[in-house]
């Protein structure tokens, strides 16, 4: 993640949005009725959907949340920026690696949320396991938010397909969601979360179109989520985005029906919202 202040305060309305699916979704949250609930938070980043949208979610006799992310930076910012609650703790986790989760913290939790995450990660079957592990054996469930569709991916992929960008940009598929080019997401994640052992999926995809207003305002949120921006040389970072706003306004164009000049400075995306049950250890079969 780019300009770690930038992202911060960057993108309030795709934030907003991805509060309120969680806030749609966490009714159906299988809270112990004695209280105790153990929650974990993955990729909690700066700290802002954490208190603004997971905390809120909490019940007043959970035992713990662990608010957690790959980056210490990350949590030195949250930590530094907001007053961490009782019961709250922060820690860092690598959900992306297969065997790298600490074991203390296997079989701990009663549910796992993540927000905006799940799009960074390659390979979502890895993190699907580890969310899986993470849950309690006797069944846990979780609630995760994250791009299938977001044209700042297909940028991506088609600016370093370009003569001009190409010999900059390396390994793009790190910066491009793994559904991102799957002809049915929706029908290809639920299969993946059945196959690790997960039940009583729900699925829920939020057509949307995020505007920028004019170009400073649009460089300001794009550069802390435009990953391939790192790789070009600090000359060309102007010429670069000028092109790159070009490509974002042609695929927002193609993507929602919109003239080329109604998709300037706008991201046009489609956000899913899972709710999922871990099966209980003694009825899963692999």
């Amino acid at each position: 993640m780019n300009k770690l202040e930038l992202y911060h305060k960057s993108h309030s309305s795709v934030k907003k949005d991805a509060g309120q699916l969680l806030r749609k979704f966490a009714s159906k949250l299988q809270w112990r009725p004695d209280g105790g609930d153990s929650v974990l938070e993955i990729g909690c980043g700066p700290g802002d959907v954490s208190m603004d949208y997971v905390y809120p979610l909490m019940p007043e006799n959970i035992e713990k949340l662990i608010f957690s992310d790959i980056s210490s930076k990350m949590l030195n910012f949250f930590e530094n920026n907001y007053e961490i609650p009782k019961k709250c703790h922060l820690r860092i986790i690598n959900i992306a690696k297969e065997n790298s989760l600490p074991p203390d913290m296997l079989g701990q939790f009663d549910h796992v949320i993540s927000s905006l995450v799940l799009h960074w990660i390659p390979d979502n079957r890895t993190a699907l396991e580890n969310i899986f592990k993470l849950l309690r054996p006797e069944g846990g469930d979780c609630i995760l938010t994250f791009f299938g569709y977001n044209n700042i991916f297909e940028a991506n992929h088609i600016i370093s397909s370009t003569p001009k960008w190409s010999p900059y940009i390396k390994n793009v598929n790190r910066f491009v969601s793994p559904l991102h080019n799957c002809s049915n997401p929706k029908e290809t994640f639920c299969k993946m979360m059945e196959d690790l052992g997960f039940c009583n999926i729900s699925i829920e995809v939020k057509e949307g179109i995020y505007y920028y207003d004019n170009f400073e305002n649009f460089k300001e949120n794009i550069i802390p989520v435009c990953g391939i921006f790192d790789f070009i040389p600090k000359s060309c970072h102007d010429e670069f985005l000028e092109d790159y706003f070009t490509v974002m306004a042609e695929t927002t164009a193609k993507k929602r029906g919109l003239s080329l000049r109604d998709s300037m400075y706008a991201v046009a995306s489609d956000m899913f919202v899972v709710y999922a049950q871990k099966r209980k250890q003694d009825q899963t079969t692999k």
